[in-house]
């Protein structure tokens, strides 16, 4: 049973992390989280910035409620959140648990997407990783 709600909470954080990186994908590409920054010279540099501001912010929140509510199993909850996060981007055009929705995503972003799309699948990859090393280094201080 304890498997099954650590299952649950992990899809329903996915489903915020992936609702969150959307609002973060979006507002970067209106150019409206760091306006004061956005160079002509170098407008990809300009995207990919904003785009890690965003989705770190964005990775921040299901790192900490994995860090929270699930210390003993945080691993395995935070695979299942960037899962269920890979898997919902890849079904934006399809049903929203269609599971071959995660080979859609790696498809489209790593393999036959743009230097930015392979760049996003990174972010949305490593950074809920990272902020939890982090949490996780910051409660041993």
């Amino acid at each position: 049973m304890n498997i099954i709600k650590l299952v649950i909470l992990s899809l329903c954080i996915s489903i915020g992390y992936y609702a969150l990186s959307i609002v973060a994908i979006g507002q970067s590409a209106a150019g409206n989280l760091l306006w004061r920054l956005n160079s002509s010279e170098f407008p990809l540099l300009s995207h990919l910035a904003q785009n890690f501001i965003g989705i770190g912010l964005a990775a921040l929140i299901p790192a900490f409620l994995v860090k929270s509510y699930e210390a003993a199993r945080q691993w395995i909850a935070i695979t299942i959140v960037i899962l269920g996060a890979m898997l919902l981007h890849g079904n934006i055009h399809y049903m929203p648990w269609d599971p071959m929705g995660i080979v859609r995503f790696v498809n489209n972003t790593l393999f036959y997407g743009d230097i930015g799309a392979k760049v996003l699948f990174f972010y949305i990859l490593l950074l809920p990783v990272l902020w939890l090393l982090l949490l996780k280094r910051m409660a041993r201080i």
